[in-house]
């Protein structure tokens, strides 16, 4: 990444255009979601945008009709193309990964049990949906994780984690920062967090909050067995490498929460925070701060 994109602006501005075509995607539970379809689906039909959604979707709500249907679709990044999510923040981030490089923006609507990243709440869908298909909201331009090991590579929008796999009692992975060695840990694992991710299993491993507007990513640890073991701050043009110091014991390789592989001893993974940036639109008084007072906070 260079030093341009590092120092972009996170906020990419305001979709001054009405939404024209929305890409409908659901949760994986089609239960949770399919009394509200012809719902949105009316709301959608009514302002004169078009639904269009992945023969999977069709599949899973068979309401949804075939000329609905998106197959090779190539979404537009000019604000006339939204993605809808109707599901939690596992549902939304599958939406960010897959659109990652496309520009189109993802608009949220919470069906799960925190919905952090969701910008709609079921009790506003009505006025929410139709405020944002008149392209009221503003889109974010976030950061992802560029995850390079010798087996391949592969991006994250919320975080990369190293953790003890099989029969390994701690992991032992050394660290280092642009070819600085920074410390040898033993741990029961590593999370490599973007800003997005930090509200995740970073931060249910005691790592700090980071504010979507910061251009950084985190490394935390999973009861690191050193008192002197803390959290790191690492800046978007530097390369993290861990490499599993283990003799014995691979670590399992998690990205956004499933398993790509293992980590063999004596093998290194390298990390940076310079994959594809993914678009989250949301409404300007939903920010960050806010948001984290309301899911997390006490009102």
């Amino acid at each position: 990444m260079s030093g341009a994109d590092a120092s972009r602006p996170i906020l990419i501005g305001a979709a001054r255009a009405r939404v024209e075509r929305v890409l409908l995607l659901t949760h994986r539970a089609p239960e949770i979601t399919s009394a509200a379809l012809p719902r949105i689906l009316s709301i959608v039909d009514d302002v004169g945008a078009e639904v269009v959604v992945p023969a999977a979707e069709a599949v899973k709500h068979p309401s949804l009709s075939a000329n609905q249907r998106s197959d090779g679709l190539t979404m537009r990044s000019d604000g006339s193309d939204l993605i809808l999510v109707l599901g939690g923040d596992g549902s939304i981030l599958r939406a960010l990964a897959r659109e990652a490089g496309s520009g189109a923006p993802v608009l949220g609507v919470n069906y799960g049990r925190v919905g952090f990243l969701a910008s709609i709440e079921q009790s506003d869908l009505q006025r929410g949906l139709r405020r944002a298909l008149s392209g009221d909201y503003v889109i974010m331009g976030l950061p992802s994780l560029r995850v390079e090991w010798s087996d391949g590579k592969v991006s994250a929008v919320n975080d990369l984690a190293l953790l003890r796999g099989g029969d390994s009692r701690m992991a032992d992975l050394t660290y280092s920062v642009d070819g600085e060695k920074v410390a040898t840990v033993r741990a029961d694992g590593i999370i490599c967090s973007t800003p997005v991710g930090s509200t995740a299993y970073n931060l249910a491993a005691g790592g700090p909050i980071v504010s979507w507007r910061v251009r950084a990513f985190v490394v935390s640890f999973i009861a690191a067995h050193h008192l002197d073991t803390r959290p790191l701050i690492v800046a978007p043009d530097e390369t993290l490498l861990v490499t599993n110091s283990a003799r014995v014991g691979a670590c399992d390789m998690l990205v956004d929460g499933i398993k790509i592989g293992e980590l063999a001893p004596g093998r290194s993974i390298a990390v940076e925070l310079s994959g594809a940036d993914v678009h989250l639109a949301t409404f300007p008084e939903a920010n960050f701060f806010r948001r984290y007072r309301q899911k997390f906070g006490r009102e």
